[in-house]
């Protein structure tokens, strides 16, 4: 819907330069589509485009009203944007549009129009406190009570009077300057005559004419006593604006009972205890089931229907909002009830009956259902453990169905009160399981912070509107009390969830948004373990600032309004209507006198005459300032549009701005961690450089050693080679040696065959021979003694070679070893130049990075 609001900013300034046909078709389109607006979001006051709506429509009703059908068009679009609290007020405190009502309510003259008029603006005037200077004001008691005037003794009219009672009521409830403003403009005992008849308005009207500042005891009974007897009238006639009265009055009753909670003789004790409270709730209770039991039916029956013409769907619009209004205020006043304690198991079951089958059928009025279950729950904490489990049971059943509404339907109040039902449905069951509420409870986790979870945080939509806000908000607090009651589940899902970017800006505007209630629940989240605390304060920093400064515009503004009025003084009570009638009256019996001739004193006429031109010129100047103060209140209001749609546009821009705010935060984070890294790495850097002056003296004693090893091999070296000339010698002389034993040998062998040849003569030559063998055996065996000696003597050499072989052999490994060791040094050596090469890039860096920082 939001592009029909845009087509109308855009087709209202063709309109606005030439009022032809074809602009007034399209700018009526585009008012007749918006009146059948069912979403909240469409007339969001912090969107910039439905300020700039706003306020082109109050430029088109203040046109004239020369063109009726585009005036209703603008009142339908009224009536439908007013169904939001939040837009309802700013209609009136913004943008004013109860001066063009007001003139559009003196031109109409049909009884249905002035009557939809009136119903439109007893709805804006609803708890909005009016200044009594303001020149429409006056035009519009004038009105209103020259309305009761003339449907005053009119059965027909009754309807048409209350509205305008009503309206009066809105006007003078809590306001003592309007309330002297009324009273200057009729005359009490005749205007409380004619009201006597309308009932809890007319009776609404006796204690403020009576007593504007507070209600008396007697007056509470009074007013309490006929709220009960209007139901039934009002039921039947679904007057939703009278039982908003029955609404602020048991509201007045709530606000009391925390001031007087010390006093013995208080409004609320007063109230409950009251017989007729006591003896008619039962009564009262039967019609509120028979009302809703019937728009049920209705319900059903409408839904059963086939499509019909687009004014019948108009019609039958229009009556089923009024229907649901009247249903979500009487599931209000029943949430009062409820509140202020005076019913007992059974009545809160009746109630949550009525709740829960209203759930169950209609998707309408769901969001103030759900809310009096809620109520309902917690004040059956203290009733037997079987009827809360019942009670609990029968909300379990549709919870099911509450969350599919919620995942299909757009509505942020159904959102809010579905969380705050979850919540106190899980505080309820703390001292059982809760594991009838987790599928229901993911599933809405799912539904509200999949797109948070899904998104980083720079592609986060920081304008988001209040409302949108709330439910993260409220949703989040529900999700906070399921992680303290069943933290296996959801502590580590909350834990993530808190550590969103998004969710610390949302916290904090929840903490600096001025509801007490949504204040309370995030200082309940701010209890968590893994609470950002730090990020939320920034946040909330940035935030407060921009409230501040939002909040001193506005006061400027408001100063700039009232700058030229004096502070409202009330009137002498001698200046009422009756009076200044009687003044009248003897002014024309002086000035009768005085041209009849029966005051002939010259200096007494002459007075007169004087005080008559007096009168005259006071009269003038009256009239001129009412004028002026026509003109000034018109101009005012533009500035005031001006200045809304500056506001909402300095909103808008600061919003946008937000995350370049966060950004240029997070680079300051970012600079401060890079600043520790740079002195990490300063501090490394100096560690690396002792190390390396450490590794450097290593090297050098490496080196030494290695030289010292190098000389010991090449003496080693020296002493193997002339081990192996040694060798080389000893071999030589083994050679020698094994020639001269195979000589021996030979010569042996000769010897022995001489000894066979001498065999014969052995005989002959005994003694010489004896000799010659004694001679030779021992010759023999010195040979063989020198011969076993050089091998011995062989045998150690080779025993000498084998260990100078080793000993070689372990030398050679120690020195493979040890060039080992230097290759490794080696190495070691070129990796720390690596790294102090990468060090000294890295310090280039950051000095660089520095630098482009301090530029």
């Amino acid at each position: 819907m939001s592009s029909f609001i845009n087509d109308f900013n855009n087709h209202i300034q063709a309109y606005f330069i030439s009022s032809t046909y074809g602009n007034e078709t399209l700018v009526t389109n585009n008012l007749n589509h918006l009146a059948l607006v069912q979403d909240q979001r469409t007339f969001d006051v912090s969107v910039y485009s439905t300020n700039v709506f706003f306020v082109n429509l109050h430029k088109l009703m203040g046109t004239g009203t020369k063109k009726m059908a585009l005036m209703w068009s603008a009142v339908s679009v009224l009536e439908a944007a007013s169904k939001w609290e939040d837009t309802r007020l700013a209609l009136v405190r913004d943008f004013h549009y109860l001066p063009p009502l007001t003139n559009m309510l003196q031109e109409v003259h049909s009884g249905e129009q002035q009557q939809r008029l009136l119903a439109l603006i007893e709805l804006l005037t609803h708890g909005a406190q009016l200044e009594s200077h303001e020149p429409f004001v006056e035009a519009l008691i004038l009105r209103l009570l020259a309305l009761m005037e003339q449907g005053h003794g009119h059965k027909d009219k009754t309807e048409l009077v209350t509205l305008a009672l009503s309206i009066l009521v809105n006007l003078c409830y809590r306001n003592l300057p309007m309330t002297y403003l009324l009273t200057k403009n009729i005359s009490v005992s005749s205007f409380c005559g004619k009201i006597k008849e309308l009932g809890l308005v007319a009776c609404k009207m006796y204690i403020i004419l009576e007593r504007n500042d507070f209600m008396k005891e007697m007056d509470l009974q009074y007013l309490l006593k006929m709220s009960f007897k209007e139901v039934r009238t009002v039921l039947a006639s679904k007057n939703s604006f009278i039982l908003r009265h029955v609404v602020d009055y048991l509201h007045y009753i709530r606000q009391q009972d925390q001031h007087a909670a010390d006093k013995e003789n208080g409004h609320k004790q007063l109230s409950v205890k009251d017989n007729f409270f006591r003896d008619n709730l039962k009564e009262f209770l039967d019609d509120i089931e028979r009302h809703s039991c019937g728009q049920l039916d209705s319900t059903t029956a409408t839904n059963t229907r086939k499509k019909r013409k687009c004014t019948e769907d108009k019609n039958s619009s229009g009556d089923s909002a009024s229907s649901n209004d009247v249903m979500d205020v009487l599931f209000e006043i029943m949430e009062c009830i409820v509140a202020l304690e005076p019913v007992g198991p059974g009545y809160r079951k009746r109630i949550a009956d009525v709740a829960l089958k209203w759930i169950a059928t209609s998707k309408q009025s769901c969001a103030r259902a759900v809310d009096l279950l809620r109520v309902v729950l917690e004040r059956s904490l203290g009733d037997k453990d079987e009827a809360v489990r019942e009670l609990v049971g029968a909300c379990q059943e549709v919870l099911t169905e509450l969350m599919a509404m919620v995942a299909n339907n757009t509505d942020e109040k159904l959102t809010i009160s579905f969380s705050k039902l979850l919540t106190t449905m899980v505080k309820i069951q703390s001292s059982s399981s809760t594991t009838d509420l987790d599928n229901v409870a993911e599933q809405f986790f799912q539904h509200v912070f999949s797109t948070i979870l899904s998104s980083s945080g720079h592609s986060f939509n920081y304008s988001l509107p209040d409302s949108e806000v709330r439910v993260y908000l409220w949703a989040l607090h529900t999700f906070n009390d399921f992680a303290n009651l069943s933290p296996t589940l959801w502590f580590a899902k909350v834990g993530n969830l808190l550590k969103q970017k998004p969710v610390h800006f949302m916290i904090a505007r929840g903490l600096t948004s001025g509801d007490l209630e949504l204040t309370e629940a995030m200082m309940q989240v701010t209890a968590a373990v893994d609470f950002p605390r730090r990020e939320v304060s920034q946040m909330v920093g940035m935030l407060s600032g921009h409230k501040r400064r939002q909040r001193s515009e506005r006061e400027l503004g408001q100063k700039g309004e009232t700058a030229g009025y004096a502070a409202p003084r009330p009137p002498p009570a001698a200046l009422s209507r009756d009076l200044l009638e009687r003044m009248s009256q003897t002014v024309s019996q002086i000035q009768d006198a005085v041209a009849s001739g029966q005051i002939a004193d010259v200096s007494t006429v002459e007075l007169i005459e004087f005080y008559n031109c007096k009168i005259a010129m006071e009269t003038q100047l009256m009239a001129d300032l009412r004028a002026s103060l026509g003109g000034m209140s018109a101009q005012i209001g533009t500035l005031l549009h001006q200045n809304q749609l500056q506001a909402v546009e300095i909103d808008k821009v600061q919003r946008k701005n937000l995350p370049l705010v966060l950004k240029v935060s997070a680079l300051e984070n970012e600079n401060r961690t890079l600043e520790k890294e740079l002195n990490h790495m300063k501090s490394a850097t100096a560690s690396y450089d002792r190390k390396i002056g450490q590794m450097k003296h290593e090297l050098s004693d490496y080196i030494r050693k290695y030289s010292e090893k190098n000389q010991q091999c090449g003496a080693l070296a020296k002493e193997l080679e002339m081990y192996r000339v040694r060798d080389g010698n000893y071999e030589k002389e083994n050679k020698r040696l094994q020639h001269e034993l195979n000589d021996m040998t030979k010569t042996r062998d000769e010897s022995r065959k001489l000894l066979k040849v001498a065999e014969d003569d052995r005989q002959k030559l005994a003694e010489q021979k004896e000799s010659d063998k004694k001679m030779y055996e021992s010759k023999i065996r010195e040979r063989e003694r020198e011969i076993s000696k050089r091998t011995d003597l062989c045998q150690q050499l080779e025993h000498q070679l084998q260990k100078r072989d080793t000993k070689i052999e372990a030398q050679e490994s120690e020195l493979k070893e040890l060039m080992g060791q230097i290759a490794v040094k080696d190495e070691r050596i070129a990796q720390i130049e690596n790294e102090l090469k990468e060090s000294e890039s890295i310090q280039k860096a950051i000095y660089s990075l520095m630098n482009k920082g301090k530029k």
